[in-house]
């Protein structure tokens, strides 16, 4: 006969359940809720002497004759593992601004770096012991609607762009696919994103004015300046700070979004039958999934087609779910039943909850789903912020279109041998570039962007540094290249093969700044001689 447990034995089952569903509680929580604080990033990998000791110059901080924001101390990036000693912070509001910290950092011999959001992960915003330009508040805009022209000054964000042209019924040709970053940070490091005509930014700027090393102000266009004009966009701010700029725009549009599942050696033939020399197709991404049933085999194709609409595209709206999103993506973090999950959610769920046009607002009542260009390409990804002990990290591959299938089985490969924490693939198209000096696409490419994610701690990021080395290899014998302003673990043999115009690059820098006024970790570690 079943006995009733006794009251403490009782109240210990209840105390248990109690106590497991408040650790649920609060574990589904913390996944979920936005950082309450700044990160930790205390944690640095590789160790540097400037990363551990305060900058040797703070002596003269105090008579300092430019008004600094911060006073000696750290900086970081979002990298969260390159902190920095600087001599200090210094918001730019004008012009004038810029040309009195450059005679200040002449004077007193300090390097200087432009920054703006500092999402490149390698230091190449700020360099050691420098002079750190906070340029955010440096961001005035000027629309010419006749003739579809915005000047920008380069703290300008993309979202406070979006926001103004949006009603206007125009849009940016070519941007990332988060719209928190400025600018200067886009045209300094050439960025791209899912619009893969024109392919990155430099292709839709008609002229930009750079204030170089003595304090004059220098306009380049492909025919004013042209050396000047290819060598600081994709320049990492060696040349020159950035003032404005203006870029070509295009007209807000209507796209139909059609989601389709492939295998991914299938990718290029797609590509070429469905994507290649189609004028309709305005914006385009893949992703392959990270789930361990299909890994890194089955891919989301998501196409964006061009449809008429009676009227103005109807206006941008914000996402209101971030929490879902950070919940969903901090669980795949945990193991292989997390990915499952999100991979499941990202192809049967997603699509269902893209902010499509209403049917009363469409001319076309059978279309399943339409979504403005602005709309899709606005994008704050507040959901990545969180307050777990850890790091995400972005690198990106380039590949022939043909070599793609032996990309994808090599990164397999290495991600298992190495233990990485893979979080995302994304693919993305890139048309060859014939703007810049130092061009990550030599051809049409595809685009691998990869998302890790590792603990702050030496063992994590020795496999990430491991596994980015290995990747880095695997592409140069595929005839790829890989994106720059990602953490500086390629060795400089790696750098010159898949970048052979590097070294003019830096003799080039020598001719505009012979004094080396404007450097950063990159330039440490790569150029200087």
């Amino acid at each position: 006969m079943f006995k009733r447990p006794k009251r403490p034995v009782l109240a210990s089952f209840v105390f248990a359940g109690a106590t497991f569903f408040f650790l649920i509680a609060k574990k589904v929580f913390d996944y979920a809720a936005p950082p309450a604080e700044p990160k930790d990033c205390s944690f640095i990998f590789p160790a540097a002497s400037d990363q551990t000791k305060s900058t040797s110059i703070l002596m003269d901080v105090a008579t300092t004759s430019i008004p600094l924001e911060q006073k000696g101390g750290y900086v970081n990036d979002a990298s969260c593992l390159n902190k920095t000693a600087v001599y200090g912070i210094t918001k730019i509001h004008t012009v004038d601004d810029i040309r009195d910290v450059l005679k200040f950092a002449r004077d007193h011999h300090l390097n200087v770096t432009a920054a703006g959001m500092r999402h490149s992960m390698g230091g190449q915003s700020f360099a050691r012991d420098g002079l750190v330009l906070d340029m955010r508040e440096f961001n005035q805009l000027k629309l010419d609607r006749e003739h579809k022209v915005l000047t920008a000054q380069t703290g300008a964000s993309w979202e406070q762009i979006q926001r103004l042209l949006d009603p206007q019924g125009l849009s940016v040709q070519a941007m990332q696919s988060i719209n928190i970053f400025s600018v200067g940070g886009s045209m300094s490091v050439n960025a791209h994103g899912i619009a893969h005509r024109p392919g990155p930014v430099a292709g839709t700027v008609k002229s930009f004015r750079i204030m170089l090393a003595d304090g004059d102000v220098k306009t380049a266009s492909p025919s004013e300046n042209p050396e000047l004009f290819r060598l600081a966009l994709g320049g990492y701010g060696l040349f020159g700070i950035l003032v404005d700029v203006d870029l070509q725009l295009v007209d807000n549009e209507v796209y139909h979004l059609e989601t389709r599942s492939i295998e991914y050696h299938d990718f290029p033939e797609y590509y070429r039958k469905n994507i290649s020399g189609n004028d309709n197709v305005g914006l385009i991404y893949g992703r392959l999934s990270v789930s361990p049933s299909s890994y890194l085999r089955e891919t989301a194709v998501h196409t964006f087609e061009k449809r008429s609409f009676p009227g103005p595209p109807p206006a941008m709206q914000q996402a209101g779910y971030d929490w879902m999103d950070r919940l969903v993506i901090n669980f795949s973090k945990t193991g292989r039943f997390g990915r499952r999950v999100r991979w499941a959610l990202e192809k049967y769920i997603q699509p269902r909850m893209e902010p499509c046009i209403s049917r009363n607002q469409s001319m076309n009542q059978k279309e399943p789903c339409q979504v403005t260009r602005n709309q899709e390409m606005y994008d704050a990804m507040g959901y990545l912020k969180n307050r777990l002990r850890d790091t995400d990290i972005l690198q990106e591959y380039f590949l022939p279109p043909d070599r793609m299938p032996e990309f994808v089985d090599g990164l397999r490969d290495i991600v298992e041998k190495n233990g990485a924490n893979l979080l995302n693939v994304t693919i993305r198209i890139v048309h060859q570039d014939h703007t810049t000096a130092l061009p990550y696409a030599k051809q049409d490419m595809f685009a691998f962007v990869l998302y890790f994610n590792q603990k702050l701690n030496e063992k994590e990021s020795r496999t990430l540094q491991k596994t980015t080395v290995d990747l880095v290899d695997l592409v140069l014998h595929l005839n790829g290249t890989y994106y720059l302003p990602y953490q500086l673990y390629y060795s400089p043999e790696q750098l010159r093969r898949a970048y052979p115009e590097v070294d003019d690059f830096f003799t080039a820098k020598m001719k505009y700044d012979p004094a080396s006024l404007f450097s950063n970790k990159f330039y440490e570690k790569y150029g200087k001689r």
